[in-house]
């Protein structure tokens, strides 16, 4: 058992969720267990459990990550120190009461998107530990007027539909209305109708309200525009220590190294006590930096009107023949 934390799955009900749990976990070094009250076992080999007394009555305190009343930022919430149960949810119901009455703490992660208040569990986990475990010496956040200094965000080569799916995503519940996809590995555009399905899942696509524009085959970022490169496969200062944001910023995720960057590029670099896992929970922990460092909106200031059924770019106003559309998604909770 790590002297620092491990993450708890409570009440997790989809086995492909129980394995990406475990991969952030291992990210940052931590044991991953499961208070299985969804007949887990049965689907994943080799589940590590917990049971109610051991995660309530135990000398670890509990930090759930759920939306709550009364929950903390996860930005301010501050490190973990010594041994803690950092808890998240099922994916529709969320942490049990029980937990969140025995919870020494809990945190919730901002949610700037438009109607968009969720992440997957996964990703939800991954940004939780990155802010309690890790990330200290951040950059301060940018409010008031954070919008005007939002940069664009383009999506490099990612290798997987589903992972691809479940970044935008968290994308849309980061605030990012439009996104660039650089799809040379075909995930999104022109996949067969399966392949398509399971990645329009994964981004909750008939309620999504997010414009994904493919980059093309000669992306440029605008004139005079700046390109900040994010990943474990480059050289760099942290995230937290970068300067992510600002107009004319265009913030680029790679999937591992293939992608070459454009001349100029700036880098920030993922590390965590862990190798860096799949390409969701990497983009989840770049795009919540992103969104702590632009900071929330003053009050007063009104949301811009729900927009219809729409195409855009990400980069520029140049709408390309063949951009896509994540519709407007049905929430659930993680």
């Amino acid at each position: 058992m790590s002297s620092r934390a491990r993450l708890v799955g409570d009440g997790v009900e989809n086995p492909a969720n129980a394995l990406a749990l475990a991969e952030a976990a291992r990210m940052f070094a931590v044991p991953c267990v499961f208070r299985d009250s969804r007949g887990l076992a049965g689907h994943v080999p080799d589940l590590s459990t917990v049971d109610t007394e051991a995660l309530l009555g135990g000398a670890d305190p509990v930090v759930a990550v759920d939306n709550a009343t009364g929950a903390e930022s996860v930005y301010r919430a501050g490190t973990v120190h010594g041994r803690a149960s950092i808890v998240v949810g099922n994916e529709r119901r969320g942490i049990r009461p029980d937990v969140l009455r025995a919870a020494a703490k809990t945190v919730h992660i901002p949610m700037p998107g438009r109607g968009v208040n969720t992440l997957n569990v996964a990703t939800a986990a991954a940004v939780a530990l990155y802010y309690l475990l890790d990330a200290d010496g951040r950059r301060r956040p940018r409010a008031p007027r954070p919008e005007s200094h939002r940069p664009a965000l383009l999506l490099a080569a990612p290798r997987d539909h589903v992972e691809a799916g479940s970044t935008l995503r968290s994308a849309a519940a980061f605030g990012w209305q439009s996104v660039t996809l650089d799809d040379r590995e075909k995930v999104w555009f022109g996949t067969p109708r399966p392949v398509r399905n399971e990645a329009r899942a994964a981004a909750r696509s008939h309620r999504n309200p997010l414009r994904v524009v493919p980059a093309g085959d000669a992306w440029s970022p605008p004139p005079g525009g700046r390109v900040v490169v994010c990943g474990p496969d480059v050289d760099g200062p942290p995230p937290h220590r970068t300067e992510l944001t600002g107009p004319g910023t265009t913030l680029v995720i790679p999937d591992g190294d293939g992608w070459e960057p454009v001349p100029g590029a700036e880098f920030a670099r993922v590390t965590t006590p862990g190798n860096v896992g799949r390409y969701r929970l990497l983009t989840g922990i770049v795009l919540a930096e992103a969104a702590r460092q632009l900071g929330a909106r003053t009050g007063g200031v009104p949301r811009p009107p729900r927009r219809g059924l729409s195409f855009g770019s990400g980069v520029d106003l140049t709408v390309p023949p063949d951009a896509d559309l994540v519709q407007p998604w049905e929430l659930t909770l993680y």
